[in-house]
């Protein structure tokens, strides 16, 4: 049979004329008829005993169709009060105590927003405060209060996750990798030096908030929601209502924005509950000072002890990374392994052992962030590289090119790589900033410029299962049905091209759905950048089947054999006889067959050892590359990002156009944790939980980036690029921070009052 078609590349978006027209159907615009409004009551305090809490003048309010507490929960034996995505342990409605302020106490639907907030004015309630822990390692330390009394209920999880808990602390888990021998290591490097790094809490701050709608009818439960996991979310809620998974609908629009923060269930089981309750659809919307205590990034200490030969030879690595899961796991479990395997970086270092830990404490829960716990990781390790760069008297580009990983070495988790442009990229970033390690800082008046570089190394979720179905119809149109999920990075656009290059058929021509888990197959999320690579490979599976029977149907009708036939621009003809030829839908109709159906499933293997962390870590790795020139200003210690290059390997570019626009979002998003991005507590209270006080970054603190995505076309192998820019970034500029001030600032952000304290440092030495 004839080959599919030299692949297409495409720099439109399918569904561009709706989003200029506004006509994206989010989820924060969905309307049901008789549908009610809920808000939530939320926790004042970090850590407390519900001491007394009285919701009977709230249920009185005219209005108000059900107000619901923890106890109301308790008190359904249809209902596991608790859920998680690894382990049980948040409460869909806080009972007996509190574990962090924001935690939702109360619920109300009611006919409007203003009533329901009328009724949670009239709850009384009281707290009896206790004892907090607000740090990850304070909360490891003997004797520290404990934010969980009794361990958490486990259930189904995913493959790839490794659960290591520990019973009466505060350990919620440990991820252990051990390869080689670390302690010979450093016995035989002739330089051993330790260091240690910290990244705060962050916000993901999506212009959409997080929004669910829920009606419960005939048993049935239908949400539309704001998720980049809603099979998983269809399994969750199940679980959680005790019902068969097809009792279950899950429903999800476009999102205007993930970024990782809408990947498992938050507060959906809670809207399900007042459905229930009051027996019409409800709908919930946050505001966004509730997205800060929602779901956060991982705030983060990482202590790296690494050995190195005079040469710069990396010869052992040790790392012990303590991410601060908050008061509930959510996802940290998986986020640990993540940056617990990428803590040796990109390089080959043949001894490393990792202690990688997700530690409860009482502040909001901590979840998926845009590079998924590699950033936190990547701060550390590429800033020690410059670090050791400079104690060894050496140039860190040399450094790094004399270490990065190549083709056929073998990565931290023993794992030979391959498909390496490491020193490609990184040859590529310092060129384009003419970097030059002997040139001194230039000075002018009392500015300051230098240049910066990173290096990377990213994972993706491994093993990982994506389904496809598509249907080609009787006027040669094509439906493509995914659960991958459409945020903003193109998705549908890349499905779309990566199915009709297959039947060589205009872009146009090819609808991708929205997801239904009750129509649309199973996908495991639209996550880890994984998604036109995974669902991209299964939409292929299910083109091929269709392509199989379009060319047997067409063999028949032409009265040829089907290794005779080509298929060329919606036709299928006789090689050498263009006029015997059929479109798609005259084969479609008059082979009375209705459609053409084709379905594919992409699931990838791996996963790594419990007790060693070896093993397959990733089905490929995602490669990146920063390289920054900044100018501080040495009165106030601002800092202006003049130039920054980024670089990362794709692979096959499908969308040219996407693929920069991804790398330039990286880039922003990076731009503001290394710069002025935290989320700042005060005993546990967020300090900061508004974008008047939460800064991030505006078009006037963004350089224009220099952009450099490598294809390798002919590997056919597509890399997914929505995070892999991000992780470089933070260490790139603190790099040529360092090198224009002499200030090393080893605790993100790196803030103005940061350098200037360093600088009086400096000048008092």
């Amino acid at each position: 049979m004839a080959a599919p078609r030299k692949p297409l590349t495409y720099s439109g978006m399918v569904d561009a004329r709706e989003r200029v027209a506004g006509r994206v159907a989010y989820t924060i615009n969905m309307d049901l008829p008789n549908m009610l409004q809920a808000r939530l009551l939320r926790s004042t305090v970090p850590h407390g005993r519900i001491a007394r809490l009285d919701v009977s003048r709230a249920r009185r309010v005219p209005g108000v169709a059900a107000v619901l507490t923890g106890e109301d929960v308790l008190q359904r034996p249809d209902v596991f009060p608790t859920f998680g995505p690894v382990l049980r342990d948040q409460p869909i409605l806080a009972v007996g105590k509190v574990r962090y302020a924001g935690e939702p106490v109360v619920a109300v639907a009611a006919e409007d927003l203003d009533i329901a907030q009328e009724a949670l004015d009239l709850v009384e309630v009281e707290y009896e405060e206790l004892p907090g822990v607000f740090d990850p390692l304070a909360a490891l330390a003997e004797g520290a209060p404990l934010v969980h009394d009794t361990p958490p209920r486990s259930g189904q999880t995913a493959a790839d996750l490794i659960i290591h808990t520990r019973p009466g602390t505060n350990l919620c888990n440990h991820f252990k990798l051990r390869r080689g021998d670390v302690e010979r290591g450093f016995a035989g490097a002739d330089f051993v030096f330790e260091d240690t790094f910290s990244s705060p809490a962050l916000q993901h701050v999506s212009l959409e908030t997080h929004a669910c709608v829920a009606q419960v009818e005939s048993g049935r439960i239908t949400v539309w929601a704001t998720s980049q996991t809603p099979h998983m979310l269809r399994g969750q809620l199940a679980e959680i209502f005790k019902l068969p998974i097809s009792r279950v609908r899950v429903i999800v629009p476009t999102l205007g924005g993930g970024y990782g923060g809408k990947t498992y269930a938050t507060f959906e089981p809670i809207v399900v509950l007042l459905a229930q309750a009051a027996r019409r659809p409800v709908k919930l919307h946050l505001t966004r000072e509730e997205e800060f205590v929602t779901i956060t990034k991982h705030a983060a200490v990482v202590r790296m002890k690494t050995g190195v030969k005079q040469d710069g030879t990396l010869v052992a690595r040790q790392a012990s990374l303590f991410f601060n899961t908050g008061a509930y796991a959510h996802i940290g479990p998986r986020v640990i392994k993540n940056g617990g395997y990428a803590s040796g970086g990109a390089y080959a270092i043949p001894n490393v052992w990792v202690d990688s830990y997700a530690v409860y404490t009482n502040t909001p829960p901590a979840g998926a962030f845009r590079g998924f716990g590699i950033s936190q990781s990547a701060w550390a390790n590429e800033t020690q590289i410059d670090l050791l760069a400079e104690r060894l008297g050496m140039d860190p580009y040399a450094l790094r090119m004399k270490n990065l990983l190549g083709d056929g070495q073998t990565f931290a988790t023993g794992q030979v790589v391959e498909d390496c442009h490491f020193r490609e990229l990184l040859a590529e970033a310092a060129g384009r900033i003419g970097w030059d390690w002997k040139a001194e800082p230039v000075r002018e008046g009392g500015r300051v410029r230098a240049k910066g570089l990173a290096c990377i190394i990213k994972g993706t979720l491994t093993p990982s299962t994506s389904t496809a179905s598509v249907k080609l119809n009787e006027d040669g149109s094509l439906n493509v049905l995914t659960s991958s999920v459409e945020m903003g990075q193109g998705l549908k656009t890349a499905l779309a091209v990566l199915a009709a290059e297959q039947l060589d058929l205009p872009v146009h021509q090819v609808l991708v759905s929205e997801v239904d888990t009750d129509l649309t197959p199973y996908d495991q999320g639209t996550v880890a950048s994984r998604s036109t690579h995974a669902m991209g490979e299964a939409v292929a599976l299910a083109m091929g089947q269709v392509r199989a029977q379009l060319l047997q149907h067409a063999a028949d009708l032409l009265e040829a054999s089907p290794d005779d036939l080509e298929i060329v621009q919606g036709t299928v003809r006789v090689k050498g006889a263009p006029e015997r030829a059929l479109d798609y839908g005259q084969v479609v109709r008059q082979t009375r067959r209705g459609n053409l159906l084709g379905s594919g499933t992409y699931a990838s293997r791996g996963g790594l050892d419990p007790e060693t962390g070896q093993g397959i870590a990733s089905v490929h790795f995602h490669q990146g590359v920063g390289a920054a020139e900044v100018e501080v200003d040495l009165e106030t210690g601002q800092v202006k990002v003049l130039r920054y290059h980024g670089g990362i390997y794709a692979g096959r570019v499908i969308n040219p156009a996407q693929a920069e626009l991804q790398t330039e979002g990286s880039i922003a998003f990076g731009l503001g944790q290394a710069l002025f991005e935290e989320m700042v507590f005060e005993n546990g209270r967020l300090q900061n939980g508004n974008l008047a006080d939460y800064m991030i970054p505006s078009m006037e603190d963004l350089p224009r980036p220099s952009l450099f995505v490598l294809e390798h076309p002919e590997a056919n192998e597509i890399h997914g690029i929505g995070e892999t820019a991000l992780p470089a970034v933070m260490p790139a500029i603190g790099n040529a921070i360092y090198r224009a001030t002499g200030v090393r600032v080893t605790d993100l952000p790196i803030t103005p009052e940061k350098i200037l304290r360093g600088l009086a440092v400096l000048r008092e030495a």
